[in-house]
């Protein structure tokens, strides 16, 4: 089953008898969607449902007008704005959006509010949103009081606070582990469910819960390096097994507080990555003496070993790819895109946001193989993306809709998942266009969520207009 979405503007207008909600939309339309005129409607926006009177007039096939009560009623600004538009004869409903919220926390003051890493993906969002149909907000969970919500919008290049309609989906992007985790941010999550409002990627997913979901499936074994929680016997084992090996926090991120450990004879050589652009090197006479030392992580988080790959690097400097994944209105995986990541200088985490660069993979491929040759292994380093997101959306909890994928090439040009990011980077994809694939994706996945049927998501799309003017 398909929803068919119409591209309308809604008009705000002046009307007589404001005793009621009325909207007045084309005899087309009216012949289009057979609406029974005499029949009580409702409008749904968002997730504020409201009864109507609906009107059939002499105006433009692709314009709904609303009387000035009903934007206020709807927490909408008093303009002409550009949404999709389906209606179920089933229902008496008419339904526009998508609303789409999206949630994070931020720095607010008299000025602009700080959006932080995502600030300038917001904006980017915004122009995608408004050019794609839609209404696009960005809002904090504590903004949630009294079943009202009130959200940032941006008007004329500023970000403007005002009273916005509950949203048809969420994108979460709470930067905070410590605030995803807290009992204001459950209580919100569970309004949302009361609501029926989706919400995806609505937590941040630990290495060791990665590792597991991917591990269960025979498949993808050979994809996945040697991986267990760290102890001090594991440490041990693996260090003679493998001789290198990562130790990493199961909730770290951006290649913070990584260590890198080796053995040598007797002694045990540990590199920590920093915040500072710097790694710490410290150099212990024996295992003794440096499980001693690590106990004081230990106490603080639970670590992952990880076999460390000999992978294939660049100018002496490490490598690997970030592919982002994003599921498209069929609920099916696609690779958005995807770019070779090349450590700074002295570095053994290749993370941007750790002084890293970007290259394009394609270049990367071409260096150790012909041109044919390499366009396949970009396409199989695609598909091992796709694949990965698609396990974990399958076995995890929840709605997942985005995923950041880090893949590994050897020095015998086999591949290997480093790591995946349910809320990954916005600072490493081409920023030549002016609005990325991403937003794309994102917008495409929030409105197939926005006019989800019951019973799971459906193919929504967006039909041009194939009825007649009749007027």
């Amino acid at each position: 089953m398909s929803v068919s979405l119409l591209p309308i503007t809604i008009v705000p207008v002046k009307m007589f008898q404001e005793d009621q909600f009325r909207i007045q939309i084309s005899h087309s339309l009216v012949h289009y969607w057979n609406i029974d005129l005499q029949m009580p409607h409702l409008l749904r926006i968002g997730k504020h449902t409201i009864q109507i009177t609906i009107e059939g007039a002499n105006i433009r096939k692709d314009e709904i007008f609303f009387c000035d009560r009903l934007f206020q009623e709807c927490c909408l600004p008093m303009e002409d704005l550009n949404f999709v538009a389906s209606y179920s004869r089933k229902d008496f409903t008419i339904t526009a959006g998508p609303v789409i919220g999206l949630m994070t926390d931020f720095n607010e003051s008299d000025e602009d509010p700080d959006f932080r890493s995502i600030h300038s993906f917001c904006k980017e969002l915004h122009e995608a949103v408004s050019g794609l149909h839609g209404y696009f907000y960005v809002f904090h969970f504590r903004d949630f009081i009294q079943e009202k919500l009130q959200g940032y919008c941006l008007r004329e290049e500023k970000w403007i606070k005002r009273p916005v309609p509950l949203p048809s989906v969420i994108y979460n992007r709470v930067h905070s582990r410590i605030l995803e985790a807290s009992s204001a941010f459950q209580t919100f999550k569970n309004s949302m469910l009361k609501y029926n409002i989706p919400m995806f990627n609505d937590r941040f997913l630990s290495k060791k819960e990665v590792h597991t979901l991917l591990f269960s499936e025979d498949h993808m074994h050979p994809y996945l390096p040697d991986t267990a929680i760290a102890d001090e016997e594991t440490i041990k084992e693996m260090l003679a097994r493998h001789r290198l090996i990562f130790l990493k926090p199961i909730h770290g991120s951006q290649g913070r507080n990584i260590i890198r450990l080796s053995i040598n004879g007797e002694e045990i050589i540990s590199e920590q990555s920093t915040g500072n652009g710097k790694e710490n090197t410290l150099t212990f006479k024996n295992y003794d003496r440096f499980i001693l030392w690590f106990k004081q992580y230990l106490k603080k988080t639970i670590y992952l070993a990880q076999q460390a790959i000999p992978l294939q690097t660049y100018k002496a400097r490490q490598l690997d790819f970030r592919v982002l994944c994003h599921k498209n209105h069929q609920d099916i995986w696609r690779a958005t895109s995807a770019v070779a990541r090349v450590s700074a200088e002295r570095q053994f985490v290749s993370n941007i946001a750790r002084g890293g660069e970007m290259m394009k993979p394609l270049r990367i491929f071409s260096m150790h193989s012909d041109q044919k040759t390499a366009i396949q292994q970009l396409a199989l380093l695609k598909e091992l993306a796709v694949e990965t997101a698609t396990i974990i959306s399958q076995k995890c909890e929840g709605l997942i809709g985005e995923l950041g994928i880090d893949i590994g090439l050897d020095t015998n040009g086999k591949l290997w998942i480093i790591e995946v990011n349910s809320k990954p980077s916005k600072n490493f994809e081409d920023k030549e266009k002016r609005v990325r694939p991403s937003a794309k994706a994102l917008i495409e996945y929030a409105t197939a969520l926005s006019f989800m049927q019951r019973g799971g998501l459906q193919h929504a799309f967006i039909r041009n207009h194939d009825f007649k003017q009749t007027e």
